[in-house]
Order: structure tokens, then sequence, then C-alpha cells
């Protein structure tokens, strides 16, 4: 090394090579026993796009660089993929502002894992990101046995606590009702509903009997239903389930009705079905297969009695049925 750097003209005299010694006495002193984890690799733009099951194991190994590039890739061919969206809100929250600053300690033990502990504390497996962030652990999938977390006391029942009787006057009620509706409002925000409706669901159990957190968790719970079967019915219609997306989107309306964006979807969803059973019919009728023709037209009419198209059609359709039977009958 010292002939190449002499050579090069790099260094020179004594002073020189008494600073390149200093510099690598200084790093050795500055080595953990533990060697740091390498820097993440550049993110690569033309990578082909990840599944979320492997952004999440990217974000569980601390490549947090490269883990946030893929999931905004992702978000843009999925932007209703629930788990995506989970996760961009754990990495944009601020923990303790989500999670309160108080908190009690939880000693690691073999065998446990990060998304265990955040499925047990804080009633969802995938906020494994939060809890990493709310602990400052920069590699959420290497978790040390004997280690020390924190657990925020705002996360509920204890593993091994026996669940107190929630009194509406209390403190610790109004602090869990405040953490809890705030959790739900951030997950509505995010569109986050299989989360805000898990959410929901904890709070109801321990809910106050008196119905004292009827006034706001009613409301919340109905937006998080309709919000969620809005989104099943958005990701039904993107995987061409015409069918199933506008049951989903029926049953929105009915939990909402007053919820806007269901009713546009709806209505869209109800000319794309309509449009695409005739496309079907059109392509049975070409065939002959004119029993399954008439079948499609006929639905396509229950959704829209004036779809004047599929009316002329099934009549055509119906005439060629019977004159075919009218032959039928006359060679038996």
């Amino acid at each position: 090394m010292f002939a190449l750097a002499l050579g090069s003209g790099a260094l020179s005299g004594c002073a020189d090579l008494r600073a390149l010694m200093e510099g690598e006495d200084t790093a050795a002193a500055e080595t953990h026993s533990t060697p740091p984890r390498p820097p993440d690799p550049p993110a690569d733009t033309e990578a082909p796009l990840l599944a979320i099951d492997a952004i999440v194991d990217l974000l569980q190994d601390g490549q947090m660089e490269r883990g946030e590039a893929a999931l905004e890739r992702y978000l843009i061919e999925h932007p209703a993929d629930p788990s995506a969206l989970n996760l961009r809100q754990q990495l944009d929250a601020d923990p303790e502002a989500v999670l309160g600053t108080a908190y009690t300690t939880h000693t690691v033990q073999p065998g446990e894992t990060l998304a265990q502990l955040a499925g047990r504390y804080l009633g969802d497996s995938h906020r494994f990101l939060m809890l990493a962030r709310y602990n400052n652990l920069e590699r959420p999938a290497r978790l040390l046995v004997g280690q020390e977390l924190r657990i925020p006391s705002s996360a509920g029942v204890r593993a091994g606590m026996e669940a107190p009787e929630a009194d509406p006057q209390s403190g610790s009620a109004a602090m869990d009702a405040d953490v809890l509706r705030r959790t739900i409002e951030e997950n509505l925000a995010a569109g986050r509903f299989e989360p805000a409706r898990s959410t929901v669901a904890h709070a109801r159990e321990i809910a106050p009997a008196d119905g004292a957190w009827d006034d706001w968790l009613s409301p919340l719970a109905r937006r998080v239903e309709a919000g969620y079967w809005e989104q099943q019915g958005l990701r039904y219609r993107e995987a061409g389930e015409l069918d199933a997306a506008l049951a989903a989107m029926e049953r929105a309306m009915e939990t909402d009705p007053e919820r806007a964006s269901a009713h546009h979807h709806h209505a869209g969803l109800r000319v794309e079905l309509k449009e695409d059973l005739h496309s079907q019919a059109i392509v049975r009728y070409r065939n002959q297969d004119l029993a399954t023709a008439i079948e499609l037209w006929e639905r396509a009419l229950e959704i829209d009695p004036d779809f004047e198209a599929a009316r002329g059609y099934r009549l055509r359709a119906l005439e060629l049925q019977r004159r075919l039977d009218a032959l039928d009958n006359g060679a038996g």
C-alpha cells in the first residue's frame, strides 16, 4: 500500500505517512465488535417490480432506501393495495405521535420476531415497521435475545395480563380512546382500511359498557367499513371481476349511503358490466350458443332496462332460437 501511495505521488514524507497511519488507528478504534451492516446498494430504477413480500424483506433487513423506492414503484402499479399503503403510512408517520410517548419494556425471548411482538402488542403483525421506528432499530429482522424493547403503554392488553375493566372516567380509558381514535383516523386518511378495521374491532372489545365511546366510534366504524368495501370493489375491478366489484361497491353504499365516491364507482361499474355482458353475448351468439347469449343479454338488461343494443340482439337471438326449434320439431 505504501509503495503505491509513494509511487503515485499522493503521499510525501513522514508527515503524510504518519497521517495515514493515524487515520487507520482511528478507524480501528471506532470499529464495533459487531461489524456494521454495509450501506444500501443504490436503487435500480430499471429493476423489475418487486412483490410486496420482497419489499417487506428489504425493510426488515434495514435496506430502507431500496425498500422505499421499491414501495413507491409498487404503489404506482397498485395504488389501492392495503399492505403497501400500510407500509407507506408506517414510514411517513411519527411513531411517538401514533403510539404515544409513555411505554413499558419487553425483553426479547428466543425465537421472537418484531412482527410477532407487533401482533401481540399493537394488534397487527404488519406494524413491525412502526414498532422498529419506535425503538430506533436499523434492522427490524435482527433482534437479540435479552434486548430491551419499548412497548407503548397505549398498546392495549399485554401478554399474560388480565384486561382491566374500562372506566370511562379514568385517565387510562381516556388515553386509550384518544389513541384508538387517532389511529383509526390516520388509517382512514391513508386508505389503510384493513388495519383500521382491526383497530375498530379492538376498540369495540375494550369500549366502556355504558356506550361512552359510541359518539366517535360508531361513525368511524361506518366510514371504515364503507371504505373497506369500496377498496375491495376497486381491487376486484382491477382484476376484471366486475360482478364481485359491483357487489362490493353496493355493500359500501349500504354501509354509508352518503359515500359519494362509492356511488360514482358503482355507476361506472354498472356501465362496464353491462357492456362486458353484451360483448360476451355477441361472441356466444356468433358461436351459435344462443341460450347462453340470451341469458347474458337478460343480465345486461337487468342492470339497464333501457340498453337498446342488448334488447335488439336478444330479440334476434330469441327469434333465431324459435326458428331452430321449429326446424327441429319439423324434422322430428
